[in-house]
């Protein structure tokens, strides 16, 4: 074994049995090549399944909602986002009312009509009464009201 063959073999270089040394620069190049293609491959696997883990932990602290009384108008509607989700807090003459504005039948957000005091959901029609319930269309099902209280003067959806 020449000198060169043998400084190339006891460094990783050299392929015992060939006639031609392999370079070691390409072999290196080649082997980070690899590497670097298993580490973003393993990267975009596992970074969108981290994220998803950690989703509804993020969700669960988000803070809750705070609307003054006095920015509540009668017959008005006050819309606001909670936990990932739009929200309609209307002033009825018996005291403020919470809403998920997402229409029972497929979802759509509902649109307040200050005309008709009521809920009009815009993809098929359905309306719903000022207090949520179903008024006519396509849907069977009230609106889901939400859960709040009112502290000091503000209006908290927690």
């Amino acid at each position: 074994m020449t000198h060169e063959h043998q400084h190339d073999h006891e460094h990783g270089c050299g392929h015992e049995g060939s006639h031609e040394p392999l370079s070691c620069g390409r072999r290196r190049f080649c082997q980070a090549a690899i590497g670097g293609a298993t580490a973003i491959t393993i990267g975009t696997v596992v970074y969108p399944i981290v994220a998803f883990l950690k989703l509804p932990m993020r969700l669960g602290d988000s803070k809750p909602v705070e609307i003054p009384l006095d920015r509540l108008v009668a017959g008005q509607a006050y819309y606001a986002d909670f936990q990932g989700q739009q929200v309609i807090v209307v002033m009825t003459e018996a005291g403020p009312k919470v809403f998920d504005a997402a229409c029972t039948h497929l979802g759509c957000n509902v649109v307040w009509d200050t005309a008709h005091s009521n809920f009009h959901c815009p993809c098929h029609g359905a309306v719903f009464s000022g207090e949520g319930k179903v008024v006519s269309g396509p849907v069977s099902a009230p609106l889901r009201e939400i859960a709040f209280e009112v502290k000091n003067g503000v209006l908290v959806i927690s």
